[in-house]
């Protein structure tokens, strides 16, 4: 009993001696000692039962229930489409002809009490690297590179009877794995495995199928593989640098080009603007000048209208001063007009 029984025990009886308090326990205890056995069994029956009964699978937990080694039920997450997903493929196996009862979420499970038996397996993803290996491209040039995969366990209950471990797994993985990936670049050029993604990227996603063929009837469903590191042999490397440059050099040739074409197309659009704005600077010039000859011409036939004889003296004299520079001399008859007319217009009134 604990102590909080005895000091009540003591407080509802406080004037009776210790002596005569500790002799009444005792003597409660030898009159209720069997009733107090049984309670005491039956609490932990009850508490092996429930123990029994229920059984608790975790948010990155997965669990396998079997009745007497043979797999009744797994509980799996609820994000899980593996059998949905690979339906085509695993048919024929146990969790996919109805054999087995697949739950789907976490939290607090059934069992019946002493038969069934409760595996946990873990809902994560697992890395995988492989060690380095030697690989040939398409026209025999040498790469080192390690392998990179993420798998999963997506079927409990095929893994636990297939592989059973994590270790089998990456073995098998292993095995499968690496002689995919080095047919997959043993189809690409060189040039292709170093520089384009995208071409070594499909070739991957090809081998990923071939690979899932196999492992998803073990339970497993292998989501990326990669590679994971590629190391030149030395002999390869002046060689790679080499074809390295090249594709540089190619890439900024490219670029070049598309610069010059792009600065013609930018000349030849300024100098066309240029000659559309000139020739309407041309054309609204002659207009201006015609305009302009048209108004001196009208100013020249009011001038002549108002005195012709003025006019062609004054006509007279503007053909002299185009004519004459500096210590130039004029030779007239003197039957020419412009001479009769200087005589005339100098001297007439003083003849």
């Amino acid at each position: 009993m604990s102590n909080d029984f005895f000091n009540n025990f003591n407080r509802n009886q406080p004037n009776r001696p210790v002596n005569q308090t500790s002799a009444e326990i005792n003597a409660f205890f030898k009159k209720h000692a069997k009733i107090l056995w049984i309670v005491g069994i039956l609490v932990l029956l009850l508490a092996l039962v429930w123990n029994q009964c229920f059984f608790i699978v975790g948010e990155a937990e997965q669990a396998v229930v079997s009745r007497f080694g043979v797999i009744t039920k797994i509980i799996i997450s609820d994000n899980n489409h593996f059998h949905e997903k690979y339906a085509e493929e695993l048919k024929g196996e146990l969790t996919a002809d109805g054999q087995v009862k697949v739950v789907h979420g976490s939290g607090v499970q059934l069992k019946v009490p002493f038969m069934d038996k409760v595996e946990k397996f873990p809902d994560r993803l697992f890395n995988y690297t492989s060690s380095s290996e030697t690989v040939n491209t398409a026209e025999k040039k040498q790469y080192n590179i390690t392998t990179y995969a993420q798998w999963r366990i997506a079927d409990p209950a095929l893994f636990s009877l297939k592989l059973g471990s994590q270790y089998n797994a990456e073995l098998h993985l292993d095995n499968l794995i690496h002689p995919v990936i080095v047919q997959a670049i043993n189809r690409l050029m060189s040039e292709d495995f170093v520089s384009n993604k995208d071409a070594l990227n499909r070739a991957l996603s090809t081998g990923l199928v071939t690979i899932n063929r196999d492992m998803v009837l073990r339970g497993i469903e292998v989501t990326d593989i990669q590679v994971h590191r590629t190391i030149l042999p030395q002999a390869n490397v002046e060689t790679t640098y080499d074809r390295m440059k090249a594709d540089r050099a190619k890439v900024a040739q490219q670029t070049r080009s598309d610069g010059e074409q792009q600065y013609q197309m930018a000349v030849a659009d300024t100098d066309l603007e240029a000659r559309v704005i000139e020739s309407a600077a041309v054309s609204k010039a002659g207009r201006i000048r015609g305009e302009a000859d048209a108004e001196a011409l009208a100013i020249y036939a009011e001038a002549y209208t108002a005195d012709p004889e003025f006019f062609s003296f004054w006509r007279s004299l503007q053909a002299l001063k185009g004519a004459f520079n500096q210590n130039s001399t004029l030779v007239l008859d003197e039957s020419h007009p412009l001479w009769t007319q200087l005589l005339n217009w100098g001297f007439g009134e003083n003849k």
